[in-house]
């Protein structure tokens, strides 16, 4: 059985109360419809646990088109430095109506570093579940994504997150340490 619904339930009602500028980034959920005409546009499934993500949130607003200082921290990274894409964007990302880059094959990137550039870096989950980070060094892509060490899949990823903010504990919270800066929250360096 999937986790991503109590993980991403936890993830949320954390940023509702500890910070509430990332949790205004957070889009109502895709309708099934929109979900399975992505799909046909995409000429894939996608995969269970990502399918059921974006039902109950089809990604984070571009918060770089939002009244913010552009030297704050972006309040739409609090996914471990990454944005939830919305169906559009993975779409777009990774390319449709048969125009899709070979690079992607089987995965599909669904959070990236930085909305206002170029998918240089993110995160993807493949058909069978699998979680991957990318890079597109140097403006060509390798491969494949890279596997991600700690937690092989998309649920295992959310509830990784949510142990995190809530607990301040688990395999990304020895990496890394959540915090919040102006209502803003986040999982980086810049935290503390």
């Amino acid at each position: 059985m999937s986790d991503v619904l109590p993980a991403w339930t936890a993830i949320t009602d954390w940023l509702a109360v500890h910070a509430p500028a990332s949790h205004a980034t957070l889009r109502p959920g895709a309708a099934v419809a929109e979900v399975r005409s992505a799909e046909d546009e995409l000429g894939l499934t996608l995969p269970a646990d990502l399918a059921t993500l974006l039902m109950v949130c089809d990604g984070t607003v571009d918060a770089s088109a939002l009244d913010r200082d552009p030297d704050e921290y972006d309040p739409g990274l609090f996914l471990a430095q990454h944005h939830l894409l919305p169906l559009e964007e993975i779409a777009h990302v990774r390319g449709r109506g048969g125009k899709t880059d070979p690079f992607w094959g089987s995965w599909v990137p669904f959070a990236v570093t930085d909305y206002s550039l170029p998918p240089w870096g993110g995160l993807a989950v493949d058909a069978g579940g699998r979680l991957a980070t990318f890079h597109l060094a140097g403006g060509e892509p390798p491969a494949e994504p890279l596997t991600s060490p700690g937690y092989g899949s998309l649920s295992e990823f959310l509830a990784a997150l949510a142990e995190a903010l809530t607990q301040g504990t688990g395999p990304l919270a020895a990496a890394v340490v959540p915090g919040l800066h102006r209502g803003r929250a986040g999982v980086g360096p810049f935290a503390g």
